[in-house]
């Protein structure tokens, strides 16, 4: 991938900070930051040839511009940049296929969770690319190959459907994990305990189908521990409780 390719990004949260990371990283040099309020990059990005701007107008001629704000913003700004350059939404949710514009716009999701000063290892992650502009759409999967070596092209419903099961797979997961957190707090039992359970679950389903790995009282139908547990409970988390107790027994009939 040319490293004089004109880039820039719009948003500077969580996702935005990652990607002009990885940019630096890959060499880019020519790129400009859309901010309102000047020079605010994270102490942890030391690039002193990172421009700053606070008019769209300045990414005429661009070749790429990445949208990275949060997504009850995206359309606006992906139709305010599209007057000037051609302008990628980053999200697993925006529908972009219905707007009409100058420039070509288009689709560069990364199947990733970003937190502050987490380090995202992009090497074979997945990036979904989708453009109607079949130009635009070859370049962007090129750069996906560049930016992590794993560029896939992916229609906009199979994306929807794709970030439901992300959300299942990690924030329901995260929270479920964060719920057994509190109650180990709650009952003076040390989380840490349960690391390696959590880890070996995790390295099971590297190499296995997730549905025959699944172990525990519901899978079995014990109705006896389930009762006991349940007893242990606030309504709360009763409720969750019983609620994944009677999807497992059902999926696993």
């Amino acid at each position: 991938m040319n490293q004089k390719l004109k880039i820039g990004i719009v948003g500077m949260g969580n996702v935005g900070i990652h990607f002009l990371q990885r940019l630096i990283e890959l060499g880019h040099t020519h790129l400009t930051v859309y901010s309102r309020s000047g020079n605010n990059l994270p102490d942890s990005i030391h690039a002193t040839d990172v421009q700053f701007t606070n008019d769209f107008k300045e990414f005429i001629d661009f070749d790429l511009v990445f949208c990275a704000v949060n997504d009850n913003t995206m359309l606006d700004m992906i139709q305010l940049v599209s007057k000037y350059a051609p302008v990628v939404s980053v999200s697993g949710t925006v529908n972009l296929n219905h707007l009409t514009t100058k420039y070509p716009i288009g689709t560069f999701y990364p199947l990733q969770s970003f937190i502050s000063n987490q380090p995202v290892h992009w090497e074979g992650l997945p990036i979904f690319i989708e453009s109607q502009d079949l130009k635009f759409n070859a370049f962007l999967v090129e750069f996906a190959q560049a930016f992590s070596g794993n560029g896939i092209q992916l229609s906009e419903d199979k994306r929807q459907h794709l970030h439901v099961a992300a959300v299942f797979a990690n924030n329901f997961t995260n929270h479920l994990i964060d719920l057994a957190a509190h109650f180990c707090q709650e009952h003076e039992i040390e989380f840490d305990w349960l690391k390696p359970l959590i880890n070996q679950t995790i390295e099971k389903i590297q190499t296995n189908n997730p549905h025959d790995i699944l172990t525990g009282p519901a899978v079995r139908n014990d109705q006896s521990t389930i009762q006991k547990h349940l007893q242990l409970l606030n309504s709360d988390q009763k409720n969750i409780y019983q609620t994944l107790t009677a999807s497992i027994i059902k999926h696993h009939k």
